[in-house]
């Protein structure tokens, strides 16, 4: 219990760091392009693969129950999961780092 809670908590300072600065898709919403409020590969490669360039392995790894769409939930999860090296359920220091990393001048949510 401690670890979801520590999980939910990190990722929701991760979310809010990705908002103070110009993001991608914080939501799933901004990439899915029919509107059923959940990703397909194509969906999810024209917005994180085409950026990322690991569409398709990300994609795979984040569909928790292999039904070929993301919900928001593995969404969140795989983006949290990205940051959390070591699987400890914490984003820690330098785990942490990797997400300023990511959104200064040039990193993957700087666009």
């Amino acid at each position: 219990m401690t670890i979801e809670l520590n999980k939910i908590a990190g990722l929701g300072a991760i979310l809010f760091s990705l908002a103070a600065a110009p993001a991608m898709a914080l939501e799933i919403g901004e990439w899915d392009a029919d509107g059923d409020s959940v990703l397909n590969q194509d969906e999810f490669n024209q917005g994180w693969g085409s950026a990322y360039g690991e569409g398709e392995s990300a994609f795979s790894s984040w569909d928790e129950d292999s039904d070929g769409m993301l919900s928001e939930d593995e969404y969140n999860n795989g983006v949290y999961n990205a940051y959390d090296d070591d699987g400890s359920g914490v984003i820690e220091e330098p785990e942490f780092g990797d997400v300023g990393d990511d959104m200064g001048d040039g990193g993957f949510w700087d666009v």
